[in-house]
C-alpha cells in the first residue's frame, strides 16, 4: 500500500502580500475601466504605514492621481485595515507612485496590426479535479474553506485580526485521501482575546463550521485530526507592520497549491495582454473542460507556452495527470489560444481583477454582474 502525507497552505486577503495584490489589480482595473485596451504592469509594496506603487503602464486615458489614490485607500479600509490600533489603516496611509509607461519595444512586439501577440515567454499551467465540488485540489481547498469561514468573522467586526494562515496535511493512501492528518490555523486577533479564547473560537467555530457543511466524502476525512491553532502563541501585530508585502509572492496559493506545477509568473496588476495571466486563466479553462467532456477521469492537467511577440503557443498538452494519457478537447485549435482569442472568450478587457487577488483566481464560480463576467474561465463547458 501506498500511503504519504501532503500539504497545501492558503493565506487571508489581509495578509500583507495579498494586500499588495489586492492594490495592484485594483489600479489595473481603474486603467481597464477607463481604456479596456491599456496596459498595465503594476507591483505594490506594503510596508509600516507606507504604499509603494510602481511598474509600466501605457494608457489612452490619464486616470487622475487622485482617483486612484481614493481607490486604494478604499481597497485598503475593505479588507479590513480601518483602525489604527492595526498600525495600518486605509484612510491615513502614505501612498507613493513611482509609475512610467510600457517600453516602447515591447508594446510594438505585443499591439500587431489586427491582434495581440504574447507578452513574454512562458509556460502556464491549469489543473482540475473530481475531488471536491469546485474542482480544485483537496489540500488547498479545505485551506482556503477554513480562511473564508475565518475571514467572515473579520468582516463581521469579531475580534479576529485580517492577517490569517492556513495549513492543511492530507494522508493519501494508493492515490487516495483517507483522512486530515494535520490543521495548521493562524489568525491575528485582539488584545481582548486570551489564547485559549482563540484556539477555542477557532476550534468551535472555523474548522468545525467549515468541516460541517462539506460533502460527507469529505467530512469524513476530519478524524483525530491534529490541530495547530496559533502555534507560536498570541497575535496581536499583524499585516504590514509586522512584515512587508510585495505584489506576485503567493503564486502557489493564487493556484492549486502543491498539486500542479506553476509556471512562476504572478497574475495580479498585469493586464490580460501578459499571456501569464490571461493563459494561465486559460489553462484551467481548458481543465475544467476535459473534466467535463472525459467522464472516466478523475482530473486534468494543461501546459500551455509562448513566445513574445508571438500570437499561437509554441505547445499545448492537455492530459490525464494519473494514466499519463493525453486528452482532447473537441473543436479546440491555437488559434482559440491566442492572447486575442482568450481575451475575447473569457471576457478579460473588463475591470473585473480585484475580485480575483481577494476571493482567489480558481473555484470561484462565474457571475455577471453589471455587464461584466466574472471569473469566466471557470465554466465547466465552451460557453
Amino acid at each position: 500500500m501506498s500511503s504519504y502525507l501532503w500539504t497545501s497552505e492558503s493565506v487571508s486577503p489581509g495578509h500583507p502580500d495579498k494586500i499588495a495584490d489586492q492594490i495592484s489589480d485594483t489600479i489595473l482595473d481603474a486603467y481597464l475601466g477607463a481604456d479596456p485596451l491599456a496596459k498595465v504592469a503594476c507591483e505594490t509594496l506594503v510596508k509600516d504605514s507606507t504604499v509603494i506603487i510602481a511598474g509600466e503602464i501605457t494608457s489612452t486615458v490619464d486616470v487622475p492621481r487622485e482617483d486612484l489614490e481614493a481607490k486604494v485607500r478604499a481597497c485598503i479600509s475593505g479588507i479590513g485595515y480601518d483602525d489604527e490600533r492595526l498600525g495600518y489603516n486605509g484612510s491615513t496611509c502614505d501612498i507613493r507612485f513611482l509609475v512610467s509607461r510600457q517600453s516602447r519595444e515591447i508594446n510594438n512586439a505585443v499591439v500587431q496590426s489586427d491582434s495581440i501577440a504574447a507578452g513574454d515567454q512562458g509556460i502556464m499551467f491549469g489543473y482540475a479535479t473530481r475531488e471536491t465540488p469546485n474542482h480544485m485540489p483537496l489540500a488547498i481547498y479545505l485551506a482556503k474553506e477554513f480562511i473564508n469561514e475565518a475571514y467572515e468573522r473579520v468582516r463581521q467586526h469579531q475580534p479576529l485580526r485580517p492577517d490569517m494562515k492556513s495549513q492543511v496535511s492530507l494522508v493519501y493512501e494508493n492515490g487516495r485521501a483517507t483522512r486530515i492528518d494535520s490543521i495548521v490555523f493562524s489568525s491575528c486577533h485582539a488584545e481582548s482575546l486570551s489564547i485559549e479564547q482563540v484556539k477555542e473560537l477557532i476550534h468551535e467555530e472555523v474548522i468545525k463550521t467549515t468541516m460541517a457543511r462539506q460533502p460527507e466524502h469529505i467530512a469524513a476525512l476530519f478524524s483525530n485530526t491534529k490541530l495547530h491553532i496559533n502555534p507560536a502563541g498570541t497575535w496581536n501585530i499583524g499585516g504590514p507592520v509586522a512584515d512587508c508585502g510585495l505584489t506576485g509572492r503567493k503564486i502557489v496559493v493564487d493556484q492549486y497549491g502543491a498539486d500542479c506545477e506553476i509556471g512562476g509568473g504572478a497574475f495580479s496588476g498585469k493586464d490580460p495582454s501578459k499571456v501569464d495571466r490571461s493563459a494561465a486563466y486559460m489553462a484551467r479553462h481548458l481543465a475544467l473542460r476535459a473534466l467535463h467532456q472525459h467522464p472516466s477521469i478523475t482530473s486534468a492537467k494543461v501546459q500551455l507556452a509562448y513566445a513574445i511577440g508571438v500570437a499561437e503557443p509554441v505547445s499545448v498538452r492537455i492530459y490525464d495527470p494519473a494514466s499519463m494519457t493525453e486528452l482532447g478537447i473537441d473543436g479546440l485549435s491555437p488559434s482559440q489560444l491566442t492572447p486575442s482569442a482568450i481575451i475575447d472568450h473569457l471576457h478579460l478587457h473588463a475591470p473585473i481583477y480585484a475580485a480575483t487577488a481577494r476571493y482567489g483566481h480558481f473555484g470561484v464560480p462565474p457571475k455577471t454582474e453589471g455587464g461584466r463576467v466574472f471569473h469566466a474561465w471557470e465554466r465547466t463547458s465552451d460557453e
